[in-house]
């Protein structure tokens, strides 16, 4: 998507679900290309943008040395980053108990609730579809949602595959809100390398993810004609 049809988009994103009484948001993708974690951000900061008070929860695989992240308020308050007046980013570690908390699927709803006194809404930033070794398993954790959005890129996946990736998420019992479709017509050059090196995931299931992170580190790569 390109700037604005991004903002345009998380804007309905917001306006549909928390707009209409959800708290906890789970974003994801079809696909790794599909440009999940840029929306996740994108809808938090349309809600920043709407003078709400937002935090945007990422889980990460480095273990934060002797960094702690507990479930409760005063803990997540004290380690998430205030980006603006309003929005604020967390990125949990792996091992913390936070972490654990975002695969459990049966406390995590609860545990989100609580946080009602410091945050309008919550956006979790989950892992796409088709990554090898996810910081955190996206159908537990998005089970805990009021609601899911998908990003996808709109002729990239066949129905059947579509299909897949819908039954992946329906596993644990989280039901999808919404698709929200990725521009078709215009992918970055980055989009479609990462798209291409997808048809070696037979033969190096990790290669794609490999690619995708090499290609974040070149704007150039990224940039919408």
């Amino acid at each position: 998507m390109n700037k604005d049809s991004l903002a345009l988009a998380a804007q309905r994103a917001y306006s549909a679900t928390v707009g209409r009484g959800a708290m906890a948001i789970a974003v994801t993708g079809t696909s790794i290309e599909a440009g999940s974690s840029e929306f996740a951000k994108a809808v938090a900061r349309a809600g920043s943008d709407f003078g709400k008070r937002v935090l945007l929860l990422k889980a990460g695989h480095g273990t934060g040395g002797n960094y702690h992240c507990e479930a409760d308020l005063e803990s997540v308050m004290s380690r998430a980053i205030r980006e603006t007046e309003f929005l604020s980013v967390l990125e949990v570690p792996h091992g913390t108990s936070l972490h654990s908390m975002l695969n459990d699927s049966m406390h995590l709803s609860a545990v989100l609730s609580g946080w009602a006194e410091a945050f309008d809404a919550i956006i979790i930033d989950c892992p796409p579809y088709g990554v090898v070794s996810p910081a955190i398993y996206t159908p537990l954790t998005a089970s805990a949602a009021d609601a899911v959005l998908m990003v996808a890129m709109p002729g990239t996946l066949p129905t059947k595959e579509f299909d897949e990736v819908c039954q992946w998420l329906a596993e644990s019992g989280a039901e999808l809100s919404a698709l929200v479709l990725n521009d078709q017509f215009n992918p970055t050059l980055g989009q479609e390398i990462i798209r291409e090196a997808g048809r070696l995931r037979r033969f190096w299931p990790r290669f794609p993810e490999i690619i995708a992170r090499q290609i974040g580190r070149y704007p150039l790569l990224n940039r919408y004609n």
